[in-house]
């Protein structure tokens, strides 16, 4: 293991620079977000979202009833907005104070660029493309697999977004199943390329496929922002159970595939791949957190240590008091670093507590905090 975890701090310096980010724009760090005013998200059965974080549940409206303007600018995305702008956030209060999710470095990288008003006339600067919900897995904790195929036709996206909205992105946001799996990926790829060759790439992974030669000819086309490889499980069997129908060694053996193929990237003067990994923490893996902040360490990627929350049998969230007791035990345990990286699960524990366990669990999460702050400051 690498001891300094130096690839770890960079997270907390990235999660450092937005809140002075804010400081300086006079943005209130606990009531403002600035996907609401940036991103849109198309899912595969036609309804339309503006936060990944929220879930594939948290619609703002439907291509099937409505046009995609009519949704961009309607009553839901106007009040998502216009709490943000009055520094009265209520729809995303939870996700603020448990997850500080609105200090995405990644997300805010498009706040010089957005126009911060309830309306918007500018076009949208980040596409979150979920055409399909095909996939090669059926995770237990996840319901997209079993979502439509083929909603998205030139009548209802392609032919409006030509002219619309690929010349302006900034940013596009690979996901919903598979979509190193999906035919759409290499059409929107071939299609935004061409007028939008400065565009940038986010694509979440599950890593359980072949890194082949035409999936490396298309990565060589775009600007890579992130790769994010949802890998919840490095226990073979653990990783079984939770991501049905899938194989362990095939991801790891991929991870390095594309990690080599990065370092080839980089020597031809291409954007590196940022790889990230995803844990997702649920009852059947919370102890591998620290193994799993090593392995990324030790590889050189990114990690994001998330919480599960639906559906709620695979939550820490549903355990009892004494299990939810030991669980942060085990994390609180971990160095500040570690700890800090894994609040995203920590914090909501402590607050499903009764009063008097939070007032034992509140000063100890404060300290680690502050040590990790110091440490941050030493990198």
């Amino acid at each position: 293991m690498d001891e300094d975890n130096s690839k770890l701090k960079t997270k907390l310096i990235s999660t450092g620079n937005v809140i002075e980010t804010f400081k300086e724009r006079g943005l209130d760090r606990q009531n403002f977000c600035v996907v609401p005013f940036s991103t849109v998200i198309l899912e595969p059965n036609g309804s339309v979202g503006m936060c990944r974080l929220k879930g594939t549940e948290y619609s703002i409206g439907n291509l099937k009833n409505n046009t995609f303007d009519e949704i961009w600018n309607g009553e839901i995305a106007k009040r998502w907005r216009r709490e943000f702008l009055e520094g009265n956030s209520k729809m995303c209060r939870s996700d603020i104070d448990y997850n500080n999710c609105n200090l995405c470095a990644g997300n805010n990288e498009l706040l010089e660029h957005a126009e911060l008003s309830e309306v918007q006339s500018s076009p949208v600067l980040k596409l979150t493309a979920n055409f399909n919900g095909f996939c090669n897995l059926e995770c237990q904790m996840c319901h997209v697999w079993k979502m439509p195929n083929g909603f998205y036709t030139e009548e209802n996206f392609w032919k409006d977004a030509r002219l619309s909205m690929f010349p302006n992105l900034k940013e596009i946001d690979m996901l919903s199943g598979e979509p190193f799996l999906q035919n759409d990926t290499y059409k929107l790829i071939d299609e935004v390329s061409a007028v939008n060759p400065k565009c940038k790439w986010n694509i979440t992974t599950n890593m359980h496929w072949k890194l082949t030669t035409k999936i490396m000819s298309y990565l060589d086309k775009i600007e890579v922002k992130s790769i994010v490889a949802s890998i919840d499980s490095l226990i073979p069997e653990v990783y079984n159970k939770i991501r049905k129908l899938g194989n362990l060694s095939v991801v790891l053996k991929n991870i390095d595939a594309v990690l080599d193929y990065e370092k080839d990237r980089i020597k031809r003067g291409k954007s590196s791949l940022n790889i990230n990994m995803n844990f997702l923490v649920q009852k059947d893996n919370w102890r591998e957190v620290p193994h799993v902040l090593d392995f990324c360490n030790n590889k050189g990627i990114l990690p994001f240590i998330s919480l599960c929350y639906e559906p709620i049998e695979y939550s820490l969230l549903e355990l009892d008091k004494n299990e939810k007791v030991r669980v942060l035990d085990f994390l609180l345990s971990m160095d500040a670093v570690k700890v800090s990286l894994s609040m995203r699960v920590i914090k909501p524990l402590i607050f499903s507590l009764p009063s008097i366990d939070r007032a034992y669990y509140l000063p100890i999460m404060n300290k680690k905090m502050n040590e990790s702050y110091k440490e941050k400051l030493n990198l």
